[in-house]
């Protein structure tokens, strides 16, 4: 056929028909304009197909067809249907346009589960609208969407459940006015993303072999959901932008062994973690989401990293932008760092979670719990307890350094020493038989009975905090 001269969408259909027929191992066109629909349903042929830099004024629909290969480069069409597809090579769809021109509508989130994570309506696949369909698709190598333009009017611009991929899913630089919508997907190596910018992303139960990589200039106007996804190596959104109206990242469940989430900037909205279990998980100070949009309830992680060195202090405030975020958020953070040998980091983020839980406690429980913080630091701070011994002591040696009681008639004679005398008082299990060998009268009675209650009350704070923290560890 001539480079650039149009053809109905029927003769087209029955000339790649018919080259298939006699057996063409290649049927490719480069430069045609069709002025119909490209209607290839259910066709079984072992020709490789290649209609690339071709415009198609209506669509092309390959649903349900088993075709050796598809190279569309550089092809525009209103729209690509090909769901339940079988492609034994390659399906290449790079540097496209795909969809009619438009305004996509924004990706919303309907709502929360019980679990505070965001949640999406799943789709039924024969209501599902997309520019470029490929439901229950099966292509054995790899897919290409590198540099394509999904457009359109709809929330999604792909719509790819249950797709199979047997290699790569490469969609680097593409550009799509709604969202992916990749539920269940199956791929055998990595899923590319780096420098796309898209509507939404939902690769809820996405199994993965390698990689996830929306990184470097990633952007995204939607959320972002990895629910349930298991990923064999790496899920990164290193230098992404997640930008309003609903910019999020919702990884609820996902399983890695790495997670990088070292934005760009910020989050528009919230970074969902719940409940998802990764080997070693990075992120940045920088890009940290605002106060109550961090949620890690349930976050297991084995090795806990930054872009730059953080204090401890710089960790605590990163859980506290989770503002639910109870005991065991604050444990798992206590583990990395003792499990990496920083065993007093590990007190200190302990010692925080008690701070936390007291705020749960009612008025006494608070008051009794913010003493064992002031006394002993719940356990976690001793030598505290051994301050407020020595400022005892200290005081009640220099009140009756000048001021001695009466010896008790007929006890043990006894040399007077007030920091002996001090320390019997405050300490209930001595004996240093100061205490019964003296007896003070008027205020210096009033003096020793409140180092009595004070010293009574330290013991009781630092048995209880120890007992605390033993059975916290």
């Amino acid at each position: 056929m001539d480079r650039g001269r149009a053809i109905e969408g029927s003769r087209l259909t029955a000339f790649v028909l018919g080259e298939a027929t006699a057996g063409r191992r290649l049927i490719r066109l480069e430069g045609a304009r069709c002025t119909g629909t490209l209607d290839l349903r259910q066709a079984a042929f072992d020709s490789h197909l290649e209609l690339v830099n071709c415009v198609f004024e209506g669509e092309i629909r390959i649903e349900g067809a088993a075709l050796e290969s598809v190279d569309l480069t550089g092809s525009t069409v209103a729209g690509l249907s090909a769901d339940r597809v079988r492609v034994r090579g390659d399906l290449l769809l790079g540097a496209m346009r795909i969809g009619d021109a438009g305004i996509s509508s924004p990706i919303v989130d309907p709502g929360f589960d019980g679990d505070r994570a965001l949640v999406s309506r799943r789709i039924p696949d024969d209501s599902a609208v997309a520019a470029l369909r490929l439901t229950a698709a099966r292509v054995e190598g790899g897919l290409s969407l590198e540099g394509t333009t999904l457009t359109g009017t709809e929330p999604w611009a792909l719509s790819a459940s249950r797709i199979t991929v047997g290699d790569s899913l490469r969609a680097s630089g593409l550009q799509a006015a709604g969202g992916l919508y990749l539920r269940d997907a199956r791929v055998g190596q990595s899923v590319l993303l780096d420098h796309a910018v898209v509507g939404a992303v939902d690769a809820t139960g996405l199994s993965c072999a390698v990689g996830f990589y929306a990184d470097w200039g990633f952007t995204c106007r939607g959320p972002v959901r990895l629910r349930g996804a298991v990923v064999g190596n790496v899920v990164t959104f290193h230098d992404a932008t997640l930008v309003e109206p609903a910019g999020a990242v919702v990884l609820t469940r996902l399983r890695t062994p790495r997670l990088r989430v070292d934005f760009r900037a910020p989050p528009a909205k919230e970074l969902v973690l719940r409940d998802s279990k990764v080997g070693s998980y990075v992120d940045s100070p920088t890009s940290w989401p605002a106060p109550g949009g961090l949620d890690v309830e349930g976050l297991v992680y084995e090795r806990l990293g930054s872009t730059e060195p953080l204090k401890v202090k710089q960790r605590l405030a990163w859980l506290a932008r989770d503002t639910a975020a109870g005991a065991g958020s604050f444990e798992q953070l206590a583990t990395s760092y003792q499990r990496a040998g920083h065993e007093r980091s590990a007190r200190i983020v302990r010692h925080a979670r008690e701070r936390r839980l007291r705020r749960e406690e009612r008025l006494l429980g608070r008051v009794w719990s913010w003493l064992q913080d002031v006394l002993f630091g719940y356990g976690y701070v001793p030598g505290r307890a051994l301050l407020w011994l020595t400022l005892l002591v200290g005081l009640g040696s220099a009140w009756f350094t000048t001021r001695p009681p009466s010896p008790v008639p007929g006890s043990v004679r006894r040399a007077w020493d007030p920091v002996l005398y001090s320390l019997d008082l405050i300490v209930p299990i001595a004996n240093l038989g100061q205490r019964t060998a003296w007896e003070p009268a008027g205020v210096d009675k009033a003096v020793a009975v409140l180092l009595m209650l004070a010293g009574w009350l330290l013991a009781t704070a630092v048995i209880a905090g120890a007992h605390r923290a033993l059975n916290r560890n």
